[in-house]
């Protein structure tokens, strides 16, 4: 069943802003996003999925790891884009799960390091960070409107996200 719109639980923030960070898979013609270190409090759980579009989650209903399989070359592209320049630290948790998403747009920039999926629109958004280059765009009432990864790096053989995720393990950070 496709869900008309996300609910989000928006809450005061009770952990730092999570690491994150967009790695396209240039082989895959894929975009990996991960949010915080895999660990034993943050595990899968369950997910949402639109057409080349996944959102895993936590048993806390945080997201945890996004996946884009439509090649960048199919993104539209925009002029200036701009993400958020306000943005908010919160506890950001979905409450729907193993639904289907409506199908985002997805909006980048000329160089193809940032992407908006966007779910919807919104007069006066409201922006929460899920991670340190993920934010989330909602309406006042807490519906997902977009989805903001501000910092995408090409990734060759997998070597990029690697490297974060042993960095990660290395820092011991608050989320392990």
């Amino acid at each position: 069943m496709t869900v008309e719109s996300i609910k989000l639980n928006v809450s005061t923030p009770i952990e730092p802003i999570a690491p994150g960070r967009g790695f396209y898979r240039v082989e895959e013609e894929s975009l990996f996003v991960q949010i915080g270190p895999f660990c034993n409090r943050r595990r899968f759980f369950s997910y949402l999925e639109a057409p080349g579009i996944l959102l895993d989650f936590d048993r806390h209903g945080r997201l945890i790891f996004l996946e884009v399989d439509i090649p960048r070359r199919r993104w539209r592209e925009m002029k200036d884009p701009r993400p958020p320049s306000v943005v908010e630290a919160a506890d950001v948790r979905w409450l729907n799960f193993r639904n289907s998403l409506p199908q985002p747009a997805l909006e980048t920039n000329p160089d193809r390091t940032l992407l908006k999926l966007v779910f919807g629109s919104v007069d006066r958004p409201l922006n929460y960070y899920i991670a340190k280059s993920v934010i989330s765009q909602t309406s006042p009432d807490h519906r997902l409107a977009a989805l903001w990864i501000t910092d995408i790096a090409d990734d060759l053989a997998g070597r990029q996200i690697s490297s974060f995720r042993k960095e990660l393990l290395v820092k011991r950070s608050y989320f392990a």
